[in-house]
């Protein structure tokens, strides 16, 4: 369950960014360098990135995410978001994202879009920190990179970047594919986050 926290913006978006990248480390395979640095890796794609779903399910995503960035609860506008999807598709989302849900009931692999966002947000709703959102979303096993990745980007801005534990910032850096040996280390995420809100319009909300 969602306990509200009054926070600034900035603090919001910095959890979403570093969020994120926590949950997709701690999703993957455990991946440590030679000084034991916890490495993250961007998500692929392969699993909420897939099939004609995937556009739709990102719309949906990015709005309960905007919505946790204003310091709103985003299970409560689920409903309101599902009235923006295509009416053919919204029975399939209206069960998937239901308050009932639970990963048990999914019928396909969570790697899906469906599945993948049910999972996030049944994380959020059976939890009430940034630490338990995540381990109750890698617990459930399948594409736990995936899965986590968006739980944390949700619970980030749900509970803002000081609840991201420290045992996970200090040791956190995101490798870029395709550009060489270049690595975002936390540093460097909050920097992305700050640049963002920065250059976010200012009536978003």
């Amino acid at each position: 369950m969602i306990t509200p926290r009054t926070l600034p913006r900035a603090d919001r978006v910095a959890g979403a960014v570093v969020g994120s990248a926590a949950g997709d480390a701690l999703g993957a395979p455990f991946e440590f360098g030679p000084a034991g640095v916890f490495s993250a890796r961007f998500p692929d794609g392969a699993g909420l990135l897939c099939g004609g779903a995937a556009w739709e399910g990102t719309a949906v995503f990015h709005e309960l995410l905007r919505v946790a960035l204003t310091g709103e609860d985003p299970l409560t506008a689920v409903p309101r978001t599902l009235d923006e999807v295509h009416p053919d598709h919204r029975p399939r989302w209206a069960t998937a994202l239901a308050p009932g849900w639970h990963p048990a009931l999914a019928t396909e692999f969570n790697g899906a879009v469906w599945p993948c966002l049910a999972t996030a947000l049944w994380a959020l709703r059976t939890t009430d920190t940034f630490a338990s959102a995540l381990a109750a979303a890698v617990d459930v096993g399948g594409d736990t990179d995936t899965v986590a990745a968006v739980t944390g980007g949700l619970a980030g801005a749900v509970y803002g970047i000081d609840a991201v534990p420290d045992r996970w910032t200090t040791l956190l850096h995101v490798p870029l594919p395709q550009y060489g040996d270049r690595v975002l280390r936390t540093p460097e995420l909050l920097g992305l986050a700050a640049r963002l809100d920065s250059e976010a319009p200012q009536n978003y909300t």
